[in-house]
């Protein structure tokens, strides 16, 4: 048999196409290796390279052991934990519907608000499987265009079609559909993990770079007068830890210390910035940040229960009226006057229907699911799903704390979300788009090699070699 006709029978066994390309080439490899050690015993190229085809074995049999090896995984403990916080998310949903509806002040609104979140997690759960089938290499040699042009499209539809919400563009509206910008900000994180497995191995002088992509996206929305400072904070915060990452797998040729020490005094002269810019403001941003201050032991401010501390106030009472398992009436009545009870502050409502073990419960499942999120990517071979994956895992693991640490009065007040219980649709289809992408890195586990900038063709695919 020939080394075309070995090579065709081996390569129709194998389903995958990138695997196929992949395995091939190690299998022309080692027959090109197995020929030249006939070629050095005396034969010539002809029968050299007939008798390495006969020494592979069946095509047919080996082809089938290949593919078997090298084939897509689907990891379904995962897959099947994603479903059960979902269906217990729409349980609990229901539940708040159901028993707060006709309490609330804000009207009968909230079997509305209901459907809308089975929305939220159907769409999320479809943007799951289309990411999951979409190759996350994508991104490779593409990501700092990806990353001008992601920016770019989204300050241009900003622009165009956001609606001001409290003095800034919070909510893009084409039409009868609309989507968070917050939201939307949060999908630059993964591409920002692509661009720093761009510039690995190019030595200290990618340090001014990296900057400029972290803050690329505060620079546009900070000269149109619509930074969120929680918002950009929530992104750099993220993207700090991916360089710090990034700086762990001696990516850069770096003193690690310098990388870690520079970055943190970074970051917290941000935050230093952020803090005065908020208090330096006659509104109830401002009061609100003060208030927390205060309920910290730090300066002085309103410490009943009107005014701006007035939701600190109610979620401390709905906590400590709620039982430990089972509804309070009580906890129930007080948490129905709070609004966004079934989306920033879902974790009151949780307490109040289903008791503080369920809460606990809740906040163990999220916690398990971004550290199964970061476990699934460190585990990688392939730097780039392992550094894109931890990026995944980051944004769920800080939306879960953020989200826990505001509801218990220990951040600011500000808008956030609960993966998955959230009633937002914007926030679900992201957050299950970032578990998708996890799944596509699981997916391909076996498939990919780890690139390097010198099997890197111009195009950004592998470089195959023959």
């Amino acid at each position: 048999m020939s080394l075309e006709e070995y090579m065709g029978e081996l390569k129709g066994q194998i389903r995958d196409k990138s695997a196929r390309i992949f395995v091939s080439d190690e299998i022309l490899s080692h027959i090109e290796e197995q020929a030249d050690s006939y070629l050095q015993a005396g034969m010539d190229r002809g029968t050299a390279l007939s008798k390495a085809v006969e020494d592979m074995g069946d095509p047919v049999s080996v082809g089938a052991d290949l593919d078997r090896i090298h084939r897509p995984h689907m990891e379904w403990r995962y897959l099947i934990f994603i479903m059960f916080i979902s269906v217990l998310s729409i349980v609990i949903q229901y539940l708040i519907s159901r028993d707060m509806d006709s309490l609330s002040i804000t009207g009968n609104i909230f079997y509305d608000i209901f459907r809308r979140h089975i929305i939220g997690i159907m769409a999320g759960i479809i943007a799951m499987f289309l990411v999951y089938r979409i190759d996350y290499t994508a991104l490779l040699g593409r990501s700092r265009l990806i990353g001008v042009i992601f920016m770019a499209a989204v300050t241009l539809i900003a622009v165009a079609f956001g609606i001001r919400v409290n003095g800034s563009r919070e909510l893009i509206r084409i039409g009868f559909a609309s989507f968070s910008l917050r939201a939307l900000m949060i999908l630059y994180i993964p591409i920002f993990a692509g661009i720093l497995y761009e510039l690995r191995g190019k030595g200290k002088r990618v340090m001014g770079q990296i900057v400029f992509w972290m803050i690329l996206p505060v620079i546009s929305p900070f000269f149109t007068g619509d930074l969120s400072i929680p918002s950009a904070l929530f992104i750099l915060l993220a993207e700090t830890v991916l360089i710090f990452i990034a700086v762990h797998k001696n990516w850069y040729e770096i003193d690690k210390k310098i990388v870690y020490g520079g970055f943190s005094v970074v970051f917290v002269a941000l935050i230093v910035a952020g803090t005065a810019f908020i208090l330096r403001l006659n509104t109830y941003q401002s009061a609100r940040f003060s208030n927390w201050l205060s309920n910290l032991g730090i300066g002085s401010g309103i410490t009943d229960d009107t005014g701006v501390n007035y939701l600190n106030a109610q979620l401390e009472k709905v906590f400590a009226h709620s039982a430990i398992i089972g509804k309070s009436d009580e906890a129930v009545r007080i948490m129905s006057d709070i609004p966004g009870y079934q989306a920033d502050f879902v974790m009151g409502s949780i307490a109040a229907i289903c008791g503080l073990i369920m809460v606990a419960g809740i906040i163990i499942c999220m916690f398990s699911l971004a550290m199964y999120m970061i476990i699934i990517s460190v585990r990688q071979k392939n730097s780039l799903g392992y550094i894109t994956g931890c990026a995944c895992g980051i944004v769920v693991a800080l939306q879960s704390i953020s989200n826990i640490l505001i509801v218990f009065g220990l951040l600011p007040m500000t808008g956030s979300s609960l993966p998955i219980f959230t009633s937002s649709i914007s926030f679900c289809i992201v957050d299950y788009a970032m578990i998708g992408m996890v799944l596509s890195i699981y997916r391909y586990k076996d498939i990919r090699r780890n690139y390097s900038p010198n099997n890197i063709r111009n195009d950004g695919k592998q470089e195959i070699a023959a």
